[in-house]
C-alpha cells in the first residue's frame, strides 16, 4: 500500500520541480548578448548560442525586449551582406513581407527566438527590428559580423565524404554491365 502511494508522490514531485527548470531561458547556452536601443528608448537584448558567428553555422537567437513580450509583436528583417532581405536560412514559421514574425522560443517561452538558423554568407548582416504594441511601433538596427564558415570548403568536405563510396559505385556499374550482357544472351523460355 505504501509503495502504491510512493510512486505517484514521486512523479508529482518530479513534475513540480521540472516545471521551473523547463521554463528557464536556455541555461548555459546563451554565450553572448547585444543590446539594441529602439526608437522609443526601450532596449531589446539579443542573445546568441554561438559567438563569434560563423557563416553556415546553426545557432539560436533570442530577443527579449525590456518589459517582456506580452501584448507585443516582434518583427525582424535580416539583410545579408549582398543586400538580400530574406537571407536568413533555417526554420522560419511566419513572414510578413520581408520580415520574420518572431515566435516564442521553443525552449524559453518568455522570450522571442529563432531556433536552429544560420547566416549563409560571411560579412556584415543587419538585423532590423520592429516591435509593435498598443502605443505604436518602435524600430532598431543591430549589425552582426559573420566570419568565414567553420571547417574546410564545402567542395573539399563533400569530396572527402563521398570518396569511400567510389568503389561501391564501380562495383555496381560492373555488376550491371555483366548482368546486362547475360540478360541479352538469354533466350526467353517457359519452364512451367
Amino acid at each position: 500500500m505504501k509503495r502504491a502511494l510512493l510512486i505517484p508522490a514521486a512523479v508529482v514531485t518530479l513534475l513540480t520541480l521540472a516545471g521551473p527548470a523547463a521554463a528557464a531561458p536556455l541555461p548555459g547556452e546563451i554565450v553572448h548578448t547585444e543590446t539594441v536601443s529602439m526608437s522609443d528608448g526601450t532596449p531589446i537584448t539579443v542573445g546568441f548560442t554561438e559567438w563569434p558567428i560563423r557563416a553556415l553555422q546553426s545557432l539560436d537567437f533570442t530577443f527579449q525586449p525590456a518589459g517582456g513580450i506580452g501584448g507585443r509583436t516582434g518583427l525582424v528583417t535580416t539583410v545579408s551582406p549582398s543586400g538580400d532581405r530574406r537571407g536568413l536560412k533555417g526554420i522560419v514559421l511566419q513572414r510578413r513581407d520581408d520580415a520574420i514574425v518572431l515566435p516564442r522560443h521553443p525552449r524559453a517561452a518568455q522570450v522571442w527566438g529563432l531556433d536552429v538558423v544560420s547566416l549563409p554568407e560571411e560579412g556584415t548582416w543587419r538585423f532590423e527590428f520592429a516591435v509593435e504594441n498598443a502605443g505604436g511601433t518602435s524600430t532598431g538596427v543591430l549589425p552582426i559580423q559573420a566570419i568565414e564558415q567553420p571547417g574546410p570548403p564545402l567542395g573539399l568536405s563533400w569530396t572527402v565524404a563521398l570518396a569511400p563510396w567510389a568503389p561501391v559505385v564501380a562495383l555496381v556499374a560492373v555488376g550491371w554491365i555483366r548482368t546486362r550482357a547475360i540478360r541479352r544472351g538469354a533466350k526467353p523460355g517457359w519452364s512451367g
